[in-house]
């Protein structure tokens, strides 16, 4: 359950994110006209997306850029009804992650006139892929990383490999050994000295660090070991959050203290670190994978370097939009809103890659919120 982020959305919404030229937004503070750009999707950036809308929108844009959250920010549940613009064609349920906010663009919901969108980009923590439909692209914009985390004080260990994760995941001890049952991976399988299976625990189906995560071990289909995206009372688990029922002592008394969870290396960062984002980690912990650690000493993701983490678990993080060209040549839309301002069109000429060199907000705020500044920020892919 969403008990204390909901408390602390609450405060947090009030009194906003200072940082940048002006306090974020937590939802749009009033319905955005029709002629705004809307976006809705993932959890990982949508703290980020709130501090954009802040400061793109103090450079008095033609079409101001307005984010909505993953969950309601004040309640912290997911499903409710948002208006995405200003016009009664406009209302949706609110979209829960990068799969929900592609799924939205692909729509195509206009306003009653049928001269605009209601929603004009999905925020996504992974890139587009072909079962996410067609006449769509994606801009990157940053990098991030996955790793694992574990309940601080439990029986965790602090490394895994990829084979390891493989297995825990696939709930299939035999992957490590030929002599090991097909059975939940134990930690002592692992080198830990607990017997305790593991509990390898996902966020919601709609999540792009789930889908990404699972890309990364090489999992098409989880075990039946996994806590698949629900707790036990069937609440949604979110991702990039320590505090559900299923991480908690009061949640899953016999179970928290073994407990595996993907998780966002600069949304963790955000949140216990920069404390830009409200600190829903709860007694979670980040660990090693392959020995490589996920944050730096100064607790920034480690994305670079000799000693960087492994790449496999390094990940873009991109804007998602109708595609005006091909999959082949894919291009960002100037009707029925312009949106190369702020988004390029496969260069660095749009707001959120520093517009040639003449806006740096947009690389604080990526920076602010724990994440990396892509070299190759304004890169296209098409389907």
């Amino acid at each position: 359950m969403r008990a204390l982020r909901s408390i602390v959305l609450a405060g947090v919404a009030v009194a906003a994110l200072a940082v940048g030229t002006g306090a974020a937004l937590a939802d749009p503070s009033s319905t955005p006209p029709v002629t705004a750009i809307v976006a809705t999707g993932s959890d990982t950036i949508q703290y980020l997306a709130d501090q954009w809308s802040t400061d793109y929108n103090a450079t008095s844009p033609a079409n101001p850029f307005y984010s909505w959250d993953a969950v309601n920010p004040s309640t912290g549940l997911p499903g409710d009804t948002i208006s995405a613009k200003n016009d009664a064609s406009c209302s949706i349920t609110r979209p829960n992650g990068s799969g929900a906010g592609v799924a939205q663009l692909e729509l195509k919901k206009q306003n009653a006139a049928k001269t605009e969108y209601c929603v004009d980009l999905a925020r996504m923590s992974r890139n587009i892929k072909t079962s996410d439909g067609s006449g769509i692209a994606s801009v990157l914009f940053a990098k991030d990383l996955i790793t694992y985390s574990i309940y601080n004080g439990g029986n965790g260990v602090t490394n895994l490999t990829d084979a390891q994760l493989t297995a825990v995941f696939s709930c299939d001890a035999k992957l490590l050994n030929a002599s090991n049952p097909n059975a939940p991976v134990t930690w002592k399988e692992v080198g830990g000295t607990s017997t305790d299976a593991i509990i390898p625990v996902l966020p919601q189906a709609s999540s792009g660090t789930r889908q990404q995560w699972l890309a990364d071990i090489a999992v098409t289909t989880p075990g039946t070991c996994v806590v698949n995206g629900a707790n036990a009372s069937g609440a949604a688990i979110e991702e990039n959050e320590g505090t559900n029922d299923e991480f908690t002592a009061t949640g899953d008394p016999t179970g928290y203290k073994d407990v595996l969870f993907p998780f966002s290396g600069g949304s963790f960062v955000c949140q216990a670190y920069t404390a830009k984002c409200p600190n829903t980690t709860g007694s979670l912990v980040l660990e090693n994978i392959d020995g490589k650690a996920p944050l730096t000493a100064a607790h920034v993701i480690n994305v670079s370097g000799l000693t960087a983490f492994p790449s496999t678990y390094i990940r873009s993080l991109f804007l998602t939009s109708l595609n005006a060209g091909t999959a082949a040549a894919p291009a960002i839309p100037t009707s029925p809103i312009n949106l190369r301002s702020f988004l390029g069109n496969g260069d660095k000429s749009g707001w959120i890659c520093g517009a040639n060199g003449t806006s740096t907000a947009a690389a604080t705020d990526i920076t602010n919120y724990g994440f990396a500044v892509a070299s190759n920020c304004g890169t296209l892919t098409g389907q």
